[in-house]
């Protein structure tokens, strides 16, 4: 009997469970799921949670049920290292595997920035996310936005909306190196069209600016100019999960390597990595997009050629990209009345459609893990 390990429970793990059980695999073989807390997390909405549109219990839903239905036995515990045949959980435990599946997520990206993690918030958990809120409403006169991504930007319009909604005074600045918000997607019209919507909310930006240091005080710039703020908001990129790895299992940013079947690059051929802790690439500089839809489908693809290597059933699947900064197609919410879509380099539209769409993905993911398939 083998023993497969899926570590994490966001949409790539969850993912692996749903397939892996569907498939029948934990019908004859040991299957654990690793889960700090025991829960998934519907983390397009967690800026929701500053603005109070949504609460902790909106957005955070148990999966040992929903695992336990799927033939996995849950371990409550953070892993911290992988060879090519144990796992290590923070906990001391060392877990011996036959397969793996990596969908850990990523973490924070500081760029050796001087008091960046120390003097920020970084808003990448619910709880996080309420600890800003309740800062916010206990009284600030301005806060700095470092970062205008996807969750830079959609913090900026929830933080604008708070704003306005509770009859507040504080500022809001969004700072990034690149001279246009969203820039990464290669999408100009639909850069175009953030900046008008985010200074029309009231955002100030500071676009084209390097952060060199953050303190008490704010941040200061590559120019030396201070920005004053009483919370500064840290959310200019990701870097690969936190765990221990072989050297070669890792790029320049942390993120694993994976082959086209998604298994790791040193550690044997029996690890796979999916979603966000996984660098995939669809062709030289096209690189998927940290979404929740690639995490899905790549966790499905795991899940089969875990299922073929365990019984010789052929040659591994291969998976192939689909949103990545070269083919984007993505939404996103400024606030609970419009938001950004972006399809492909070219097409871009101011729409709401996101709101409802992740409302929707939100009961659906509620469903699932409550006890439905």
């Amino acid at each position: 009997m083998a023993r497969i390990v899926v570590v994490g429970s966001g949409f790539g793990g969850v993912e692996a469970v749903r397939r892996l059980g569907q498939l029948g695999v934990c019908e004859r073989h040991e299957c654990l799921l690793v889960s700090p807390g025991r829960r998934f997390v519907y983390t397009p909405f967690i800026p929701m949670i500053v603005s109070g549109r949504y609460g902790l219990s909106d957005v955070v839903f148990s999966v040992e049920g929903f695992a336990r239905r799927h033939g996995f036995s849950v371990i409550d515990d953070v892993v911290v290292g992988i060879d090519p045949s144990h796992v290590a959980l923070r906990g001391g435990e060392r877990l011996d595997y036959d397969y793996a599946v990596v969908a850990a997520g990523a973490s924070p990206a500081y760029y050796n920035v001087s008091g960046a993690e120390r003097h920020s918030v970084v808003p990448y958990s619910p709880e996080e996310a309420l600890k800003l809120r309740e800062t916010v409403l206990g009284g600030v006169e301005s806060i700095v936005i470092v970062g205008a991504g996807f969750v830079g930007v959609e913090l900026a319009g929830e933080l604008s909306w708070l704003r306005e909604s509770q009859g507040l005074g504080f500022s809001v600045v969004l700072i990034d190196m690149m001279e246009w918000p969203l820039e990464l997607l290669g999408n100009k019209l639909a850069s175009i069209k953030a900046r008008k919507v985010l200074e029309r909310i009231g955002v100030r930006l500071l676009l084209g600016r390097r952060v060199k240091s953050v303190d008490e005080r704010g941040v200061v710039l590559d120019n030396r100019e201070r920005v004053g703020a009483d919370v500064v908001v840290w959310v200019a990129g990701l870097h690969g999960p936190r765990m221990s790895v072989p050297k070669a299992s890792r790029d320049a940013k942390g993120f694993l390597r994976v082959d086209k079947a998604l298994r790791v690059e040193g550690l044997g051929g029996r690890v796979y990595a999916v979603g966000d802790a996984a660098r995939l690439e669809a062709r030289p500089g096209c690189m998927a997009l940290k979404m929740a839809r690639e995490a899905i489908r790549s966790a499905r693809v795991a899940a089969a050629n875990i299922l073929l290597s365990l019984y010789g059933l052929g040659p591994e699947e291969e998976y192939e990209p689909r949103i990545t900064n070269c083919t984007p197609q993505v939404g996103l919410s400024i606030g609970p009345e419009t938001g950004i879509v972006a399809l492909g380099r070219t097409v871009a539209m101011e729409s709401n459609m996101m709101n409802y769409y992740h409302e929707r993905m939100r009961r659906i993911y509620r469903r699932l893990l409550e006890g439905g398939d």
